[in-house]
């Protein structure tokens, strides 16, 4: 969730970043590239094993705030589970979208995906569409672990489109789905947890947790939370640059749901507050 501030600034996420500058409304009928995961059906095969913070049919929406004006809305999900060379994955699925307000002068529509594996949680790979105001980028890669390479294609906002290739060495995670590869983890007041990730680019991302707060929004009131902070790396979802910060509160429970984050902005805080979490089968 999260990657919309404006091209050029060093803070980039994709939960909040709905505002800052005005710009001119995305044009309609964009082209966009396809990822050949895109197309998988549901998995055939047997449900994966249970993993605390996975949920599959899970939708998490949040409402997403510059102080107290609302400036637009978006949601996680796990759209569903399919095969992968013969083995289960989460497609997982975030889109942002600015409200009435914002889109009059600043429209913003984007959207993630990630394919990850449902036994081992790394990445199979992700697609990203960057739609903000005259900002536009669209983006797909595969992580190929037995040919230890990643590759894909990348479209500029001229509609220009590229090869993109790189090495790797390990098992990796993407933006997206290292949001849910957390909720997996043991997370408690005082530690860190690390994953190596790839935008194209390996890097590790590390996490620290601060300390339990509870929190309320239209999901819950006085909820139980854990402070965590996602510390300076690569561009993606969850980033902190140039003295910045992304502080998210996750529930303290197994479930680990993302709550409330809040971004530092260089004119004040964007805050995405969650409004409600649904199961569809």
């Amino acid at each position: 969730m999260l990657n919309l501030i404006p091209k050029g600034n060093s803070y980039s996420i994709k939960l909040f970043l709905l505002l800052l500058l005005a710009g001119v409304p995305a044009s309609a009928g964009e082209p966009l590239l396809e990822h050949p995961y895109s197309s998988l059906p549901p998995s055939a095969s047997s449900a994966p094993a249970a993993v605390a913070g996975m949920v599959n049919g899970e939708t998490l929406d949040y409402d997403i705030y510059w102080g107290a004006v609302y400036v637009g809305s978006s949601y996680l999900k796990i759209e569903k589970t399919v095969d992968i060379s013969s083995r289960p994955a989460w497609h997982i699925v975030e889109e942002t979208k600015s409200g009435s307000f914002l889109t009059n002068f600043y429209k913003v529509e984007d959207r993630n995906d990630s394919w990850m594996d449902a036994a081992d949680l790394h990445s199979y790979g992700y697609y990203k569409k960057i739609s903000e105001g005259k900002h536009f980028f669209n983006e797909w890669v595969i992580f190929d672990n037995p040919g230890r390479k990643y590759y894909g294609k990348k479209m500029n906002r001229k509609r220009q489109i590229s090869d993109l290739e790189g090495p790797l060495d390990k098992p990796v995670n993407d933006m997206l789905s290292a949001v849910y590869r957390i909720r997996t983890m043991t997370v408690t007041p005082g530690s860190q947890v690390e994953m190596d990730v790839n935008t194209k680019r390996n890097w590790r991302l590390t996490v620290k947790t601060w300390k339990r707060e509870k929190i309320s929004t239209d999901y819950a009131k006085k909820k139980k939370c854990i402070l965590v902070e996602p510390m300076a790396g690569e561009d993606g979802l969850f980033v902190a640059k140039a003295g910045k910060r992304l502080l998210v509160w996750i529930t303290d429970d197994e479930l680990k749901v993302p709550m409330m984050l809040k971004a530092e902005i260089s004119i004040g805080s964007i805050t995405a507050k969650l409004v409600r979490r649904t199961i569809k089968p």
